[in-house]
């Protein structure tokens, strides 16, 4: 029998966690405003958007009744929560290693904020996101940037043991995403380098380059 890929790792410490996951939200997570901020800005009435990695939902939820929401998560147990949250929104099992099932139509808006941590191949994987987008449709990602001299982002990818299964985690550099997106087609509009969330056991806050980018 095949060992259990990361990604299947990461679907159990999800499904895990899952039931908890509201309560610790706040306690492990460094957004600040930028996610409500760039929706404000990025979403309006009658628009399609895709959350990517959407977890139980919390991110859209909020969003205007008229907003189709579709969600996108490894966990089954996360996207019930997701369901229960936003009846109206579709909510699906999917791998963002994999091209969108083309039914679920294109985007005005995309998120995928602290889901590409587990990212093995941020090209491919920004391709897929840029195909389901519409001309000029908005995206705001994260990922955890590598960056010599910053304790715990130095290295391209490291194992990281959870309440579970160890996962891995990839830290792209600044450069190396840029090219990502470049050749994703999508047009850079903003970026931040800012806290993103809290590595509990190591007791150290977990950098991202917060991207802003727009489909060409």
């Amino acid at each position: 029998m095949a060992a259990p890929t990361n990604e299947e790792h990461v679907r159990q410490v999800y499904g895990e966690i899952a039931p908890a996951y509201e309560v610790l939200f706040p306690a492990l997570h460094r957004y600040g405003d930028r996610v409500e901020r760039f929706l404000a800005e990025a979403v309006a009435p009658g628009c399609r958007v895709l959350d990517v990695g959407c977890g139980t939902g919390l991110l859209t939820r909020g969003l205007a009744d008229s907003v189709e929401v579709v969600g996108l998560d490894l966990s089954p147990e996360m996207l019930e929560l997701a369901r229960q949250g936003r009846p109206s929104g579709t909510w699906r099992v999917h791998s963002y290693h994999e091209p969108l099932p083309p039914e679920l139509g294109r985007f005005d808006v995309v998120l995928a904020i602290g889901c590409l941590d587990f990212c093995e191949d941020l090209r491919r994987v920004l391709g897929h996101f840029s195909t389901a987008m519409k001309p000029g449709a908005r995206m705001l990602f994260t990922v955890l940037e590598r960056r010599p001299g910053l304790e715990g982002h130095e290295a391209p990818r490291r194992q990281v043991q959870t309440a579970g299964p160890e996962v891995w985690l990839s830290f792209p550099s600044f450069e190396e995403t840029a090219l990502a997106l470049t050749a994703a087609g999508l047009l850079p509009l903003g970026y931040t380098h800012a806290p993103g969330w809290v590595h509990l056991t190591e007791q150290r806050t977990m950098y991202f380059g917060w991207w802003d980018v727009a489909r060409r």
